[in-house]
């Protein structure tokens, strides 16, 4: 049979006496599963996430690498599931745990100095998949991202574990979510700063990454907006002299929000900018930058807290 690369995972009879069988892909690799998985683990937060959200709970053997918290509507079923690793887990601990699937958020979990290619697992017949998002030969530097990943992973993770029913019914309502909340732009007129992370320089939103796109769908102008990437490491003189009305501060367990705050409340230069003088910050958990399922959190956060904002 002749398989074409196709844009969403589909039934397809690949292997004989299988009703089940599907290739799922991953960015520029597949696999074949002659059923659906039963011991997944799963590499990042919002892959996590998205497992808890389509009710697959049963189906984690382990889990990993939590960047903020679990929120309350999953944390009973987030409980369940053995936590492997604070990061990510070495590739020893995970065949030790023979599982069948590998759920990762990040490229950054199938590469040398974590677990290794894709295709490696393959070869020892272990399914993988990395969130669409992370492809980067299907998202250039040079290209403002969508929230279409979103839809692509639902509807891939939710072909391949049988729950079609339940990942539609999620894309339905993030759908929904996000139009309401992007109705009347908040933000437009206002520029913004989004501050992840970083003293020596600044860590921010690039053009074409997910969080570039958070700050842009409730009608912000980013001021690294120009910056090719998904991230811009921005100088201090930079951010000084765009002077941004909002400063957008992530919330992180590697460099938490208050962090960031001080920092700007005690530098010299910093303290001077407009929205530290007069308090213009909305707080936004790292998870919410990304996009998973709770990106449509992101995106209602900063619409809510915008509108809170006195710019007058």
């Amino acid at each position: 049979m002749n398989l074409q690369r196709m844009a969403l995972a589909v039934p397809v009879s690949l292997l004989a006496g299988s009703a089940f069988a599907q290739t799922i892909e991953s960015c520029d690799t597949s696999f074949a599963l002659e059923r659906a998985p039963t011991r997944a683990i799963t590499l990042n937060q919002h892959a996590t996430e998205i497992m808890l959200a389509l009710g697959l709970e049963d189906r984690l053997i382990g889990t990993a690498y939590l960047d903020d918290t679990i929120p309350d509507q999953w944390l009973q079923a987030y409980n369940t599931v053995p936590v492997l690793s604070e990061r990510y887990p070495a590739r020893e601990v995970v065949l030790a745990e023979n599982p069948d699937f590998l759920f990762a958020g990040f490229a950054s979990a199938f590469n040398d100095t974590n677990l290794g290619a894709e295709t490696e697992w393959h070869d020892i017949g272990i399914g993988t998949y990395v969130v669409n998002a992370e492809c980067r030969n299907q998202h250039p530097p040079d290209m403002r991202m969508t929230t279409d990943p979103i839809f692509i992973d639902l509807e891939r993770i939710g072909a391949l574990f049988d729950v079609e029913e339940a990942a539609g019914a999620s894309a339905t309502d993030i759908r929904t979510r996000l139009d309401a909340a992007a109705t009347g732009a908040p933000g437009a007129g206002q520029t913004a700063f989004l501050f992840d992370s970083g003293t020596d320089t600044a860590f921010s939103a690039g053009c074409c990454g997910a969080p570039g796109l958070l700050v842009e769908t409730v009608g912000l102008e980013n001021i690294a907006g120009d910056v090719e990437g998904r991230w811009a490491d921005l100088a201090w003189e930079t951010v000084a002299t765009a002077d941004p009305d909002v400063i957008i501060l992530i919330e992180a367990e590697w460099s938490t929000a208050e962090e960031k705050r001080t920092h700007l409340e005690t530098d010299p230069v910093l303290s001077q900018l407009r929205a530290v003088k007069e308090q213009s910050y909305v707080v936004v958990p790292f998870s919410e930058t990304l996009l998973g399922l709770r990106f449509v959190d992101g995106v209602e956060r900063l619409a809510a807290g915008l509108e809170q904002l006195d710019f007058n």
